[in-house]
């Protein structure tokens, strides 16, 4: 194991407070946890929405840490991430969070964009508004250059042309756009890495060599797209976390860095060598299938410009390979059911925003219990929209709530009325969008009256586009959505004896005496607003206060 890069020298950049997103993710979480082994004198915090490839377990080394901090969230929440920033004191941002597989990106790209797109640009305005960011360093990829031609000699350079073919590097192309615009508009000092591909241990196995190695140990075929000449460079999981400290600490604001290796290998060979180490016949166990689209051939990097910088590969092919096998042996349901990540041509494996995670995970600095059995953890869905989430206990059956439940649901448009229609189809629950405005109370009681719900749900609202600032020069539309509107269907809800879940934010809590910042202690529901530093807080404060009924009130 490389010792730590003490950063002595009046060049390296020192950090306080980092911000980590995606951090329970694959590389993320191994750059976390170098992070906080090797300098106890930096605050991190992580933050994640524990989509599927993401897990908790992941971040286990760092959690006894003093210095480690974890928050369920997602980058796509405005008031999150501006609340981060300016509680947290996060002067350093590495953004990791992404969906990144290119299968995935052929069968659900909207996805991709709203996350690798969307999300970015969420977290670079936070930037801007808060003004206390000293380096923000963009995580992206070697795919953003598109296929490097069969018979080059030297790899695509930092300064080449981004060429992207499918639609994941697309917005990883999009995203870089995003952060170097915003360097250059509003001073924000970026740094960006593209990297080859990745391995080691807790990798999700849609990616080729944990999904090699999991076939393998269930004596199961491995698929290999085309014919498998397709040519990819691999580096070791511990090799990368150590160039993301390099680049932490030793990279030029407004500079890109290659993280790669000039050792090829085809796909077919990467098969072979997996079979070997397993002790298979190689000829049997492979299974050649249909290419996906636009399959680019090559992907060759120019890596001197990180060795600059004191950065090297120390791991070999052969020690790398074992030590993710080895790894395998021992955790073999570390992602429990991986089924559809198995399959020669996966999809999206789930919705993003819906979310695996311990019944006993906190909201925002605890981590599962390892001692609780993963059998004996119940499934929950959490919907998280800036502060801490809300844990709604997912049906166990879904056949038998089909004629159970009807849910109507308000907010088709936005992210979380979008979520929980696809959730109730996912568990075969029946649901209607409500198409009355909440302050017109006839149109209220027509969707009731025709749709007759067991349950309503409102997600609609004003939050303010980027930010909530918009709402204060648009306090009518705030008003009337926020306040009237909700009090409107409460009261309609009430007069027909139904339960009503309102999506509202914890932005109506700030740190006082009683709940001073960094204690761990928190506001519980019954607790009196007390934050009315924004129109929009205030507003929310006002429905709080307001609601005399029996009502489920998620504080988000």
């Amino acid at each position: 194991m490389a010792s730590s890069l003490q950063p002595s020298s009046e060049s390296s950049y020192v950090p306080k407070n980092i911000l980590i997103t995606g951090a329970a993710g694959f590389i993320a979480s191994h750059v976390a946890n170098r992070l906080v082994r090797n300098y106890p004198n930096y605050k991190i915090v992580v933050l994640d929405k524990l989509d599927y490839c993401s897990n908790l377990k992941n971040l286990y080394p760092s959690k006894p840490s003093e210095n480690f901090k974890f928050v369920h969230g997602d980058i796509a929440s405005a008031d999150l991430v501006n609340y981060l920033l300016i509680t947290e004191g996060i002067d350093t941002i590495m953004h990791f969070a992404a969906q990144t597989h290119v299968d995935n990106s052929f069968g659900n790209s909207f996805e991709f964009t709203k996350n690798n797109v969307y999300g970015t640009h969420v977290l670079l305005e936070a930037c801007k508004v808060t003004g206390n960011i000293r380096r923000f360093i963009h995580v992206s990829t070697d795919e953003v250059y598109g296929e490097t031609e069969a018979d080059a000699i030297v790899g695509n350079h930092e300064a080449s042309q981004l060429l992207p073919t499918n639609p994941y590097s697309a917005t990883k192309a999009g995203a870089e756009m995003l952060v170097m615009a915003y360097g250059r508009s509003y001073g924000l000092p970026f740094i960006t890495t593209r990297g080859n591909n990745v391995y080691g241990p807790n990798q999700f196995p849609e990616k080729l060599i944990p999904k090699f190695m999991l076939l393998a140990m269930q004596g199961r075929p491995l698929p290999i797209h085309g014919d498998g000449s397709n040519v990819r460079s691999y580096l070791y999981c511990e090799d990368v976390a150590e160039a993301f400290e390099v680049v932490l600490h030793k990279g030029m604001v407004g500079h890109v860095y290659n993280i790669g290796t000039k050792k090829e290998r085809r796909v077919l060979d990467v098969a072979k060598d997996i079979c070997k180490l397993f002790n298979i016949d190689a000829a049997k166990a492979i299974k050649f299938v249909d290419n996906r689209p636009f399959n680019d051939q090559r992907y060759f990097l120019d890596d001197k410009k990180l060795k600059v910088l004191g950065w090297a590969e120390r791991t070999t092919w052969e020690e790398g390979l074992k030590k993710t096998m080895d790894w395998y042996v021992k955790n073999p349901d570390w992602w429990g059911d991986v089924t559809g990540a198995l399959v020669p041509h996966p999809r999206m494996l789930a919705i993003g925003g819906i979310d695996r995670i311990p019944e006993n995970n906190a909201a925002t600095t605890d981590l599962p219990n390892n001692d609780v059995p993963e059998k004996e953890q119940k499934t929950q869905i959490a919907i998280s929209n800036g502060g801490p989430k809300s844990v709604v206990e997912k049906q166990t059956s879904p056949k038998e709530s089909q004629g159970n439940f009807k849910f109507l649901i308000y907010g088709k448009t936005g992210w979380i009325g979008g979520l929980l229609g696809e959730i109730c189809g996912k568990q075969g629950i029946e649901y209607h969008y409500g198409l009355g405005r909440l302050e017109n109370r006839s149109q209220l009681e027509d969707d009731i009256g025709s749709i007759k719900p067991t349950h309503v749900f409102n997600a609609a609202g004003v939050t303010g586009r980027p930010n909530v600032d918009w709402c204060e020069s648009h306090k009518t539309e705030t008003i009337r959505a926020n306040v009237v509107g909700t009090l409107t269907l409460a009261d309609v809800c009430r007069q027909h004896g139904l339960i009503l879940v309102n999506f509202a934010t914890g932005c109506i809590f700030e740190y006082d005496s009683k709940h001073p910042s960094g204690s761990g202690i928190g506001f519980f529901e019954e607790d009196t607003p007390n934050f009315i530093g924004s129109f929009y807080s205030k507003t929310k404060a006002m429905v709080s206060l307001s609601i005399s009924f029996p009502l489920s009130l998620s504080l988000l």
